[in-house]
């Protein structure tokens, strides 16, 4: 199996983690959940980490990312309207999302660059 491959393999399974989560009742971010913070923060790390990787062209890895954005405000809204949270909760949780995509596109921006340089010396 190419490593391609593997990576969408895992973002869509990240992803229907995700689209399970926001449908089912949860504990809330701002009650200090450290497990609940973790999960926000790790499932957009990967969400935004694997299309900077995958796609070759960096205009449509960046788009691709960015999109991650506001797929998490929109998941964000349903899990609101299932549980019934406050808005200071989804507020919240959608900082956490944030903090999520900014540290994987700035990793994966880190080992793009890397992969880019490594390949232009080995020539």
């Amino acid at each position: 199996m190419q490593l391609s491959t593997k990576l969408i393999t895992i973002w869509f399974i990240v992803f229907i983690g995700l689209v399970a989560a926001s449908f089912s009742k949860t504990t809330a971010s701002s009650a200090g959940n450290v497990f609940d913070i973790l999960f926000h923060i790790s499932i957009y790390t990967i969400l935004s980490f694997i299309p900077i990787l995958l796609f070759r062209k960096r205009i449509i890895a960046f788009m691709a990312t960015i999109a991650i954005a506001p797929i998490s405000f929109l998941f964000e809204i349903l899990h609101g309207m299932i549980t019934g949270d406050g808005f200071e909760n989804l507020n919240l949780d959608a900082f956490y999302n944030n903090i999520g995509i900014i540290i994987g596109v700035i990793t994966a921006a880190i080992i793009r660059i890397k992969m880019h340089y490594g390949n232009e010396t080995s020539i």
